[in-house]
C-alpha cells in the first residue's frame, strides 16, 4: 500500500499542467516533433519532483517481534532484585522465536543500550556504568522507541520498581504509544519487612533570640518498631528520643531553644533495628534566629589587636584561625561580615575561597580583607576566588613599574606526581601553577619552565612574555615522567640558564617531593654561588617527608622562601606569592600619612589618621570606591557592591607592625567597627517568610511578605538567589500568587544545604534575607515500596500487560503492524536524469521528425557481393551510370541513378526537400 504523508503537493499538479497547456500555445520556432518530446519531458520531470515533495511512502506488514528489556540499576533496587532481572531477561531470552529480536537499555540518572537489538540468547552480566542516584524512566523509554530497527513489531518490558525521580514517565509513555510501541511491566522491589525513612525534617524559617523552637520530625515505616532520634544543632548533639514507629506515617515533635543569633542547622538521624537502607534515614533543616549582629574574623594567630578592639565597641566577634574557616554554606550564614585579618591563601582550600566569594555575591553577607605580609599580592591571593570580590585589582605588576624580572621554574615530574588530588594529577597542579605566575608577571619579564626527571629540559624555554597564552600552552605539556628530581644538576641548569639573564631580579622556584630527592650532594653551595651572583632561589617542597630539612637549608643558602606545601592545590598561591615578593611588586615600605576622602563612613567623626608604615600595592577597580589613598596614590580603604553584599580592602594591616601607630590611636576601635558594620549584612525592612518544598527534581519556593503591621506586601523582591551545595548560585524567577504571596521553581539535583536569598533595593543600598533548607538524601533514597501502580499506567496507556512469564514477554504480537518504507528518494534520483534529456532535447538540434520518419520506412538491405568471391549464382552490381558528355551536342536525359539507400542519404534528403518547400 503507498500513501503520501504531504498529499497537499499534490494540488501542485493544477498549476503544472495548466502552465504546460499555455506554454504549448506559446512556444514557437521548434519542430512539432521536437516540441512534443521536449514537453512530454518537462511534464515527466514536473510530475516527478511533485510527488518526491508529497513524501511517497510503503507500508509493509511488519515480521517478527522487536523486544527491548528496559531495566531499573538504581540505588532503590536492591542487589537480590538486580540478580532476578537478570534471570527473567534470560528465561525470556531463550523463549525467542524465528526472526525475532531482543535488545536492553539499563537506566539510573540517565540510560544507555546495553546491547543493540539482536538475536542474542543470554547475557552474562550487565557492563553499563550507571549513575543509580536518580531514575529516569522517562528517558530510558525514549532511549529505547529510539532504538527500535525497521519492520518489527516493537515492545519494551520495563523491569522496575516504578519509582521515578527524574521525567514524566507516562508521558513518555504516552508518546511512544502514538508509534505503536507497547509497554509491558514487570515489578521489581517487594517492600522490605523492616525499614524506614526520614521523609522531612520542619522548623520555622526564623525566630528570634529566646523563642522557642518547635521542631516536628516527619517519618515513614513498613512495619511497627521502634526507634531512637537523634537531633544535633550545629553538630553538637542536644536531644535523644525514644519512639514507637507504626505502619505508614508518623509524626513526633522535637523542641529546642536559643540563647543566641545566628543561622542555626539541626540534624536528625534515626536509628532503628534491621533497618536495610541507613541512607534514608537523615533529616536537616535550618532556623535563622535574629538578634545582635555576628562578625567572624579569620587570620593565622589566635587573637589580634582588631579582635580586641571590636569587642570593645560592643560587636559580637568569633575569631578562628585560617584553616578553621568555614566549609559549608550554612556555615557562613551564621554571621553578618567576614574579615580576612593577614590571613594567608595557602590555609585555605579552593573550595573554601569560593565559598567565601559565594556567602557575599548570593547571600549579601560582608567581606573584608586586612593587609600585612600574608595578605593581598604578598598573600598568595592573586587569581583566587577572593580576589574577585575585593575593590582592588592584584595584577599590580601590569600597570606599575617595577625591576625586570626573569624567573625559571623546574618542576619535579617524577612517578609521585601522577597522583590524583582534587580530581586532578599533581603534575596539572604544578603546572596551574606556572600558568599563575606568567599571568601575574608583566609583558616585559622572563619565564621559563623546565621538568627534573631522568633528566632535566624546558617545557617552555625563557622567553619574554609578550604573547602569554603561547607560553601557558607550552607549560600544559608539562607530564610525568620516570623516577625522582635530580637536585644537583636541576641547579646546574639553573645557574647555566639565568647566568645568561640581564634582568635586574633572576629568580629560581624550584619544585621538589619532599620525600624522593637524589643527587643532593653539592646543591647547597652551588645555591649559595647562585645567590652572590645575585641570583635568589626559593624551594617549595609538596609533602613533610625526609628530604624537607635539605630543602630548607637549599632555601636558605639560595636567598630565598620554604614553602611546604601540604596539598599540591596549594602551589598556584604558592608560586604568585613567591614571584609577587622576590620580584619587589607586593610591598612599599617606608612611613606615609594617609589621603582621607570624603563621606567615608568609616570615618565618620574622625578628624585625622595617623601615618602608617607599610601597605600592600594594589590598584583600584573602576567601580569601587576609595576612601583612602596612600602617598603614592594607591588604594589604602576601598569599598564596592559585589553582588547583594559589600566587600572592603585596607591594604596595610591593623596590628603593631605596620600601624603601630594606629594601635595607639584613640580613634583605632571607632574606625575598625565603623568599617565593620558599613559592610555588614543589612535585614529587609519586609519581613519575608520563605518556605521551600523540594522534590525529585524540581521544587517550589513559596515567598510570603509582611511589613511592620502584619500587612501583605504586593511589591515582589528585587532579587530572590539560590545556592546549591556545590556554591553555584541562580537567580529564581518568581510570580505572584496572591496579596503578598509569591512563588518560584528551582532544580533540587544534589543533596545538601540550599540558601535562598532574598534581595530589596532600598533607597539604593541593597538589604538581604537568608534561609536555607536541605536535601539530606538523594531523593532514590526515599522509596522503598514499588509503584505497581505506575507501572500499569504505563502498560494501559500503551496497550501492554504483565507477562506471568518471561517467555510471556517475548510472545508474537497481536497486533503485527507495519513499517513505513519511504520513497521519495528514488523520484528525487530519477528526476536528475529527465532534467539532462530535457537540456538536451531543447539546445540540441536533432531531427526528430525525420528520424521517426526513417525509422518508419526502413528499405530492404541489398546485398552484394566482393569482388573476386565464388558464389553459386551470379549477383550483378548495382552501379550508378553516369553518360559521357559528346561534342555533338548534350546527352540526352538520362534515367534517374539508383543508389544504395542509407539512414544519412535519407536525412539529407529530407532536409533537401524541406528546404525546397520553405523557398
Amino acid at each position: 500500500m503507498i500513501g503520501f504523508a504531504q498529499p497537499l503537493f499534490l494540488l501542485l499538479f493544477i498549476p503544472v499542467v495548466a502552465g504546460l497547456i499555455f506554454s504549448w500555445r506559446h512556444v514557437h520556432g521548434m519542430a512539432k516533433a521536437r516540441k512534443g518530446v521536449s514537453f512530454v519531458l518537462r511534464a515527466l520531470l514536473m510530475a516527478t519532483l511533485i510527488v518526491a515533495m508529497a513524501r511517497p511512502e510503503m507500508r509493509l506488514q511488519n515480521k517478527g517481534v522487536c523486544t527491548l528489556f528496559v531495566v531499573d540499576r538504581s540505588d532503590s533496587v536492591g542487589e537480590e532484585d538486580r540478580k532476578r532481572q537478570l534471570e527473567f531477561v534470560n528465561q525470556a531470552l531463550r523463549a525467542r522465536g524465528e526472526g525475532d529480536l531482543a535488545g536492553m537499555i539499563v537506566f539510573g540518572r540517565d540510560a544507555q543500550v546495553e546491547f543493540s537489538p539482536s538475536e542474542l540468547r543470554s547475557v552474562d552480566r550487565i557492563l553499563s556504568e550507571i549513575d543509580g542516584s536518580a531514575s529516569d524512566l522517562a528517558g530510558a523509554i525514549r532511549l529505547a522507541a529510539a532504538s527500535f530497527p525497521d519492520g518489527k513489531a516493537k515492545r519494551l518490558v520495563v523491569l522496575s520498581d516504578g519509582n521515578e525521580t527524574v521525567g514524566e514517565a507516562l508521558e513518555a509513555a504516552e508518546a511512544v504509544g502514538v508509534d505503536d510501541v507497547v509497554i509491558d511491566h514487570v515489578p521489581f522491589g517487594a517492600a522490605p519487612r523492616a525499614e524506614a525513612t526520614v521523609l522531612d525534617l520542619q522548623a520555622p524559617s526564623e525566630a528570634r533570640v529566646g523563642e522557642p523552637i518547635v521542631l516536628r520530625a516527619v517519618i515513614d515505616s513498613a512495619e511497627a518498631g521502634e526507634a531512637t532520634l537523634n537531633l544535633d544543632r550545629d553538630g553538637v548533639p542536644i536531644q535523644s528520643v525514644k519512639v514507637s514507629l507504626r505502619p505508614g506515617r508518623n509524626s513526633f515533635v522535637l523542641n529546642d531553644n536559643l540563647d543566641r543569633a545566628g543561622f542555626r542547622r539541626y540534624r536528625l538521624q534515626m536509628e532503628t533495628p534491621n533497618d536495610r537502607d541507613n541512607r534514608n534515614n537523615l533529616g536537616a533543616t535550618f532556623v535563622q534566629v535574629r538578634g545582635k549582629p555576628r562578625l567572624l574574623i579569620l587570620q593565622d594567630r589566635a587573637e589580634s589587636e582588631l579582635a580586641t578592639v571590636l569587642r570593645q565597641q560592643g560587636l559580637d566577634v568569633e575569631v578562628r584561625l585560617a584553616a578553621a574557616a568555614p566549609i559549608s554554606p550554612e556555615e557562613t550564614q551564621r554571621f553578618d561580615a567576614i574579615i580576612l585579618n593577614d590571613a594567608n591563601a595557602m590555609s585555605f582550600t579552593q573550595g573554601q575561597m569560593r565559598l567565601l566569594q559565594s556567602a557575599t555575591r548570593d547571600s549579601g553577607i560582608g567581606l573584608a580583607m586586612v593587609g600585612g605580609e600574608n595578605s593581598f599580592l604578598p598573600g598568595g591571593w592573586y587569581g583566587s576566588p577572593v580576589a574577585e570580590a575585593l575593590p582592588v585589582d592584584l595584577d599590580v605588576r601590569q600597570r606599575k613599574t617595577f625591576p625586570s624580572t626573569s624567573i625559571l621554574i623546574i618542576s619535579d615530574t617524577s612517578g609521585s606526581m601522577g597522583m590524583i588530588e582534587d580530581g586532578l594529577p599533581k603534575v596539572r597542579l604544578a603546572a596551574k601553577a606556572a600558568e599563575e605566575t606568567v599571568r601575574l608577571l608583566a609583558p616585559r619579564d622572563r619565564v621559563g619552565v623546565a621538568y627534573s626527571t631522568n633528566n632535566i629540559d624546558f617545557v617552555a624555554p625563557m622567553q619574554v612574555l609578550t604573547n602569554k597564552d603561547a607560553v601557558i600552552s607550552q607549560i600544559r605539556r608539562l607530564d610525568v615522567g620516570s623516577g625522582g628530581i635530580y637536585v644537583y644538576p636541576s641547579m646546574e641548569f639553573a645557574y647555566k640558564t639565568l647566568t645568561a639573564e640581564s634582568s635586574m631580579v633572576r629568580h629560581l622556584i624550584l619544585l621538589a617531593d619532599g620525600n624522593d630527592c637524589d643527587t643532593t650532594e653539592g646543591a647547597t653551595a652551588l645555591a649559595a654561588a647562585m645567590r652572590a651572583k645575585k641570583i635568589t632561589t626559593t624551594v617549595v617542597s609538596i609533602g613533610d617527608g625526609k628530604d624537607v630539612p635539605f630543602l630548607k637549608l637549599l632555601a636558605a643558602a639560595g636567598g630565598g622562601q620554604f614553602y611546604l606545601a601540604k596539598r599540591a592545590g596549594q602551589l598556584p598561591a604558592i608560586f604568585t606569592q613567591d614571584a609577587a615578593v622576590m620580584s619587589r611588586s607586593a610591598i612599599e615600605e617606608g612611613a606615609f600619612n594617609p589621603k582621607v576622602g570624603f563621606g567615608e563612613e568609616a570615618l565618620r567623626g574622625l578628624d585625622s589618621v595617623p601615618p602608617l608604615l607599610a601597605y600592600c600595592i594594589s590598584e583600584a577597580r573602576p567601580l569601587a570606591r576609595v576612601g583612602m589613598r596612600t602617598h603614592k596614590d594607591d588604594p589604602l580603604l576601598a569599598t564596592w557592591q559585589y553582588g547583594l553584599g559589600t566587600s572592603l580592602a585596607f591594604t596595610s594591616d591593623a596590628q603593631a607592625r605596620w600601624a603601630a601607630p594606629w594601635v595607639r590611636w584613640p580613634g583605632f576601635g571607632t574606625f575598625w567597627a565603623q568599617a565593620g558594620r558599613s559592610i555588614m549584612r543589612r535585614g529587609t525592612q519586609t519581613r519575608y517568610r520563605v518556605e521551600a518544598e523540594p522534590s525529585s527534581s524540581e521544587g517550589k519556593l513559596k515567598i510570603v511578605g509582611r511589613d511592620g503591621n502584619g500587612n501583605p506586601v504586593n511589591e515582589p523582591p528585587s532579587q530572590v538567589r539560590l545556592s546549591d551545595p556545590d556554591g553555584k548560585s541562580v537567580e529564581v524567577p518568581i510570580i505572584q500568587t496572591g496579596p503578598g504571596q509569591f512563588e518560584g521553581q528551582f532544580s533540587t539535583k544534589a543533596p545538601g544545604s540550599y540558601i535562598v536569598t532574598v534581595a530589596e533595593g532600598t533607597g539604593g543600598e541593597t538589604r538581604t534575607s537568608s534561609s536555607g533548607f536541605s536535601v539530606a538524601y538523594p531523593w532514590e533514597y526515599r522509596s522503598f515500596r514499588p509503584n505497581e501502580a505506575k507501572l500499569a499506567e504505563l502498560s494501559e496507556a500503551t496497550g501492554g500487560m504483565l507477562p506471568k512469564t518471561p517467555g510471556e514477554a517475548l510472545r508474537p504480537a497481536t497486533e503485527r503492524g507495519t513499517s513505513v518504507q519511504e520513497l521519495w528518494f528514488w523520484f528525487l534520483a530519477s528526476a536528475m536524469p529527465l532534467l539532462l534529456i530535457d537540456i538536451a532535447v531543447r539546445r540540441l538540434a536533432i531531427p526528430f521528425g525525420a528520424l521517426f520518419g526513417w525509422l518508419s520506412r526502413r528499405p530492404r538491405r541489398v546485398a552484394t557481393e566482393a569482388p573476386g568471391r565464388l558464389s553459386g549464382a551470379r549477383s550483378v552490381p548495382v552501379t550508378s551510370q553516369v553518360p559521357e558528355a559528346t561534342p555533338e551536342g548534350p546527352s540526352a536525359p538520362s534515367p534517374a541513378p539508383v543508389v544504395n539507400s542509407t539512414p544519412s542519404s535519407a536525412l539529407l534528403e529530407a532536409r533537401r526537400k524541406r528546404k525546397g518547400g520553405d523557398s
